[in-house]
């Protein structure tokens, strides 16, 4: 079958290892989202620590916009312009639900990166439940009626 003895011992090493790399990055990539998750159902919960790390982001950028300008690299317009969308997209990631993003997160950990090896897909798995709880609430709260299908 194969022409030489190396050949089956490289497929040897190299089917296993690639099985192992392919299980490490869906490891890694699930414990990314869960640590996302786990940050923003803090935020849910704590919403004045989402306000001021979202305003010190948007002071870092106001800052390195300023300093663009005072150098001579933005116009006085564009860094008008530049620094309104900054304070735009702070403005969105203010309301943006804390409640949904971490059911979000929770998801994307928990079945986007699910393998046998993984702990932190049912770590997120097992948070699933109560992030969807929290967010159905947020949405009664505001008077938002939903069905299962809805939030599925």
């Amino acid at each position: 079958m194969f022409r030489t003895r190396g050949t089956a011992a490289w497929i040897a090493i190299a089917v296993p290892a690639f099985f192992l790399l392919a299980a490490a990055d869906l490891g890694l990539r699930s414990r990314g989202a869960l640590a996302r998750g786990e940050q923003h159902a803090r935020w849910r919960d704590y919403p004045a620590e989402k306000a001021a790390h979202f305003n010190s982001l948007f002071a870092l950028r106001a800052a390195e916009i300023t300093a663009e300008a005072a150098a001579g690299r933005l116009a006085p317009e564009q860094a008008a312009r530049a620094e309104a969308l900054a304070a735009a997209e702070r403005d969105l990631q203010l309301v943006e639900s804390s409640a949904k993003q971490a059911w979000l997160w929770y998801r994307t950990a928990a079945r986007e990166f699910r393998s046998p090896l993984n702990p932190w897909a049912a770590r997120a798995e097992k948070e699933l439940p109560a992030a969807l709880a929290a967010w159905r609430a947020e949405l009664r709260s505001r008077g938002v009626k939903t069905e299962d299908w809805m939030l599925e």
